[in-house]
């Protein structure tokens, strides 16, 4: 009789002696025409989990200088030379920087100093901010935290503005070119793909009078002469940019999330809003990522309304096609402005916006913070675990309970506790310490009720 045969029988005898008497050898048939192997499962709900069980520093360092390296040519390529609005502040500054570059430009700056200032104010004044925003963190967050940040940040700016003055970086385009169809706008780097049309946007200027976009001219042919700048209007190629500036988004998102849910992981951040969104978030216990969508958003709008409409306004009005002179249509008698807030409702704001909730989304699924999973731990030395747990200053619930083995009818415990996510890679290291071979289930808990003690870092 082979080994296979006499497992299958002792399997059916045991089963029959121990189980309920109503059960036959028959009945369990089933299951012994079953090949029986052990296999093994790794817990894969917690998104890297090897990078929350970093315990050397100089590694976690190494990772920030990386990451920033890697944030700052992305950004670069995906954003400044895109038309594309950055996350948090430094969208605000990214928007000074435009405005900067159109004045500069306006009083004939020779245009490398012109840029070299721009992305001195693009990349400068973001690490201006977070001195304060970074003592902040220190003390009321985390040192560590704060030093990883720190490095974080500087590789980032210091990258980005090298990268930045390099001639001619801002012609790469992966995917296609999404530079305002507005030549003027362009040579002035005006970012604002407007709907309607490629060009000056306007308001009526009369009650009586409708201003029609497909009838837009200079001052020199109302006057019947035959110059003409304005000389087409709405075409397909603000609509195949915009596509394309959505596309530079949502990969803008996809690799932004990584980097910020890696910097979160590893116990620091990206510095800027981020120091007070991690602040709030575990002041309130909210999600990481609602958070961000609400700060980011307040800022890039800020950073669109100064680079896309005050920088536009400036160029319609005092660039060298009007001669530094109001512009005036005799047939309305009237002066037109060409202040318009089609510049800021443009397709860069829009496709930012996607960035920016995807952004956070994504953030929320690879750094699930404040969700909960329920452990069960299947030991005969759940005593020892639950020892080692508690020298370790686990602070979660923890409970053992009282069972009885299924097959070996013998009394066993069961240890169980309630963690977050983000700490259960570290919960079963520490475990498996102990017991290397136990059961380790997990599970997500979809609601709860009651106090717990929560840990206000993953370092």
């Amino acid at each position: 009789m082979s080994n296979k045969t006499k497992k299958k029988k002792s399997f059916s005898k045991f089963f029959l002696k121990t189980a309920n008497p109503i059960i036959t050898e028959a009945d369990l048939k089933i299951f012994a025409r079953r090949g029986i192997s052990e296999k093994v499962f790794n817990s894969g709900i917690v998104k890297f989990a090897r990078l929350y069980a970093l315990n050397k520093t100089w590694i976690k360092y190494l990772i920030a200088v990386m990451l920033g390296l890697f944030m700052s040519i992305s950004t670069v390529i995906l954003v400044e030379s895109t038309g594309l609005y950055t996350g948090g502040f430094g969208a605000c500054f990214q928007g000074i920087a435009r405005v900067a570059y159109v004045a500069l430009s306006l009083k004939n700056v020779n245009p490398e100093v012109a840029n070299i200032i721009y992305n001195a104010l693009f990349w400068g004044l973001y690490v201006l901010l977070n001195i304060p925003l970074t003592i902040f963190a220190y003390f009321k967050i985390n040192k560590q935290f704060a030093k990883l940040s720190v490095v974080y940040l500087f590789v980032l700016q210091g990258m980005g503005f090298v990268w930045g003055i390099i001639p001619s970086i801002h012609a790469i385009q992966i995917f296609g070119d999404t530079s305002t169809v507005n030549g003027v706008l362009k040579e002035y780097n005006v970012q604002a793909i407007i709907f309607s049309p490629n060009y000056f946007p306007n308001w009526s200027p009369g009650n009586t009078s409708s201003f029609n976009w497909t009838n837009v001219f200079t001052q020199d042919q109302l006057m019947g002469q035959e110059t003409q700048w304005v000389i087409n209007n709405v075409t397909s190629q603000n609509i195949d940019r915009s596509l394309l500036l959505l596309v530079y988004s949502v990969i803008f998102a996809l690799i932004s999330s990584l980097c910020y849910a890696f910097m979160f992981i590893i116990g620091g951040s990206t510095a800027g809003s981020d120091y007070l969104t991690i602040y709030w978030s575990q002041e309130k216990n909210k999600n990481i990522g609602t958070i961000f969508i609400v700060i980011t958003s307040i800022s890039m709008i800020i950073g669109i309304f100064l680079g896309s409409y005050v920088a536009g306004g400036l160029v319609s009005d005092q660039a060298h096609l009007w001669n530094g002179k109001d512009f005036e249509y005799p047939v309305f008698d009237q002066k037109v402005s060409f202040w318009s807030w089609q510049y800021i409702f443009s397709a860069n704001l829009f496709t930012s916006l996607v960035w920016v909730i995807l952004n956070g989304v994504l953030i929320d699924h690879l750094f699930p913070w404040h969700k909960l999973v329920r452990v069960e731990v299947y030991s005969g030395k759940t005593n020892e675990i639950n020892y080692r747990l508690k020298k370790a200053k686990y602070t979660h619930p923890a409970t053992i309970l009282d069972a009885i083995g299924g097959y070996s009818n013998k009394p066993t415990k069961v240890f169980l506790s309630i963690c977050m996510v983000v700490e259960l890679p570290k919960l079963i290291k520490e475990i498996r310490k102990v017991d290397s071979q136990c059961l380790i289930s997990s599970s997500y808990i979809a609601d709860i009720d009651g106090r717990m003690t929560m840990q206000r870092q993953t370092y």
